[in-house]
């Protein structure tokens, strides 16, 4: 695996016993006064959510989301279903990032509408997005928000420009702080194919995989559009086989390639992990026996799914230490304390 990385503060480098230490020799009122600021600080990967259905028994037509932990501790929320969302029979969280939840809702009445919602789970606020009003086919949404940039979030909205070869088109961005959709002519060139796996927000901009290995980036205001190739004799072990990929973020890097200077674009190696370290067996195949979860937002662990046995699998890649939990998760969920989120009323 490899990783493309970006400037971090020193502070990113600090260990908790040195931060106990520090507080520790802190007067009582600084303490205090750093208390009442404490859902400010940047939280720590508490989970993830998944689509549920059992609460399909009791009406065929209900599916809410179900929440597993993986810190022990308390749920950082209340209401993992998501049931403050009132007025839907149906909620489906598509994309979590940085605390606030994307979601595709059906409604009760008409039960044949639906919207999508942006949630912080954490707080309860939630918003309704209008529509994009583009009668073209959609490829791909993708939400993106990062409350070290920005208090707004964005959503992407890729068009097919070819319903045969499903080529990337134009995209459609909307901006909550603007509460409207704006259209732009795509930057990238054509006959480019989405892989569908992995999206990351870094440094401001939307990153995607194409079936060709091209990272594809573009900036909330659709100004800016880079192509960043990949290395032309890469052999990548554990994230690809065959014509599959994914990316993902950890630590502000970009995961896939590793590139140490992210505007040179030089790419360097950095890890290498086999299936058969973490699963005990060769020649398995991506998407088909098992699935790449996530990575750790501040460490080097990777999350899988083995699809034959529904088994969370999470795995240290500095220690190569292996864990497994029984559960089938879809979206890694990291708190987000702020009331950035409007009341829906």
């Amino acid at each position: 695996m490899n990783t493309l990385k970006k400037s971090a503060g020193a502070a990113a480098d600090l260990t908790d016993d040195l931060i106990v230490d520090i507080l520790s020799r802190l007067p009582a009122k600084s303490i205090c006064r750093f208390k009442c600021h404490r859902k400010k600080i940047p939280q720590t990967l508490s989970g993830f959510f998944y689509p549920s259905d059992r609460w399909t028994q009791e009406d065929p037509a209900k599916m809410l989301p179900d929440f597993v932990g993986i810190l022990g501790d308390e749920e950082p929320f209340s209401d993992a279903s998501l049931t403050f969302l009132v007025g839907y029979r149906s909620i489906i969280p598509k994309i979590c990032c940085n605390g606030l939840l994307f979601c595709l809702c059906w409604k009760v009445s008409p039960s044949d509408e639906a919207d999508y919602v942006v949630c912080n789970p954490a707080t309860e606020k939630w918003i309704v997005l209008p529509e994009s009003g583009d009668e073209n086919i959609g490829l791909a949404d993708y939400f993106c928000f990062d409350p070290a940039i920005s208090p707004h979030f964005y959503v992407f909205q890729l068009i097919d420009a070819d319903e045969n070869y499903r080529y990337i088109g134009d995209v459609n961005i909307y901006s909550s702080e603007t509460g409207a959709w704006s259209h732009k002519e795509s930057g990238w060139g054509d006959e480019l194919q989405l892989a569908y796996r992995g999206a990351v927000f870094l440094n401001g901009m939307l990153h995607l995989l194409t079936n060709d290995f091209k990272i594809l980036a573009v900036d909330t205001e659709g100004k800016k559009w880079r192509t960043i190739p990949m290395l032309e004799t890469m052999t990548v072990s554990c994230f690809c086989r065959g014509t599959l990929a994914f990316i993902g973020q950890s630590q502000g890097r970009l995961y896939f390639i590793n590139m140490r200077d992210y505007d040179s674009g030089e790419w360097i190696f950095k890890y290498s992990i086999s299936t058969a370290q973490i699963f005990g067996e060769k020649n398995l195949m991506l998407e088909r026996d098992y699935a790449l979860v996530a990575i750790h937002p501040e460490c080097n662990m990777i999350f899988f799914v083995c699809r034959c046995e529904d088994v969370l699998i999470s795995y240290d890649m500095d220690h190569e230490h292996l864990y497994q939990r029984p559960f089938l998760p879809y979206l890694p969920y990291v708190p987000f304390f702020s009331d950035s989120l409007s009341d829906r009323g």
